[in-house]
């Protein structure tokens, strides 16, 4: 491949990719990007408010549990974005599920 790039775009999962061979001095360049559409948090709000009602969960950890997703998923390139959501699976251990639901590939790739 003379003067051409390869990309490869990967959504909805994972992939491992191994052997590759850059010759000719190439450069090559691993990076991973996150985003949520507007589905995702829909799915775990409705599961999360599923859980928090069964459970009787406190109307005021139910929100401030939606209010930290809702800050984490706008910006998933933040520093510490995994660190971050790991705390939130110890502090709303009632919520592993909807959280589990919408952080699963993130957190199985890092």
């Amino acid at each position: 491949m003379n003067n051409s790039d390869l990309k490869v775009t990967i959504t909805g999962g994972n992939a491992n990719i191994g052997n590759i061979n850059q010759g000719d001095h190439g450069y090559l360049e691993a990076t991973q990007s996150a985003f949520f559409r507007d589905t995702d948090l829909a799915l775990f709000e409705k599961s999360l408010s599923d859980v928090a009602t069964h459970n009787n969960i406190d109307f005021a950890e139910y929100q401030a549990l939606k209010f930290q997703v809702a800050g984490l998923i706008k910006d998933p390139k933040q520093s510490g974005f995994v660190a971050n959501v790991e705390k939130l699976y110890e502090k709303y251990n009632w919520a592993l599920a909807p959280l589990s639901a919408l952080f699963t590939t993130l957190i199985k790739n890092n």
